[in-house]
């Protein structure tokens, strides 16, 4: 079995779980729902700047944050977690413990070699002035100025599908609250 399709399948028994151990209430219903609306909003963002293996994108959210797709994706498992509340919590400490401890350090493996390895200085020096999660307040000051793309949103990154997903998802965390 390789290590994209384990992934895949943990990822929706955790999901799963998340929708088993929910026990949501409004206020959590409100409270996640604007953190998993902020998280897609960034990936949404970010997704209509990412031109992958062309450029170091440096417009949009770039310019602040070097991963701002992980930064909506950390902030959908808050959020989601957020949203089903009681047990859900301890998962969310689980799921941080993966994010960071797992996930992160994987992606930094392979992605800033490869990123370094096709962009060389290009790439240090954005990588030494933008933080990975947290978005500095001040811009890159070589970020490029150019508006948010549909096709790349669309085609390029097919964030839509992750979109989707996430709308799914959190009508079904809705539905289990108001099922209760």
């Amino acid at each position: 079995m390789n290590n994209r399709l384990l992934i895949s399948i943990l990822m929706i028994l955790a999901l799963a779980m998340v929708l088993l151990l929910a026990r949501p209430n409004v206020f959590s219903i409100i409270f996640g729902a604007i953190i998993v609306a902020a998280g897609e909003g960034i990936r949404v963002w970010a997704s209509g700047h990412l031109i992958r293996n062309d450029e170091v994108t440096t417009s949009g959210p770039y310019a602040y944050i070097r991963d701002p797709l992980y930064l909506g994706r950390l902030l959908l498992l808050i959020g989601f977690c957020v949203m089903g509340w009681k047990y859900d919590l301890i998962l969310l400490l689980v799921g941080l413990g993966v994010f960071f401890i797992y996930y992160m350090p994987r992606k930094y493996g392979k992605e800033m070699s490869r990123l370094e390895n096709i962009f060389g200085e290009d790439y240090r020096d954005y990588a030494s002035y933008t933080p990975s999660l947290i978005p500095r307040l001040r811009p890159y000051h070589k970020a490029r100025k150019r508006p948010w793309r549909f096709d790349l949103f669309w085609k390029e990154n097919r964030e839509q599908y992750f979109l989707l997903l996430a709308i799914i998802f959190f009508l079904l965390v809705l539905a289990r609250y108001l099922n209760n």
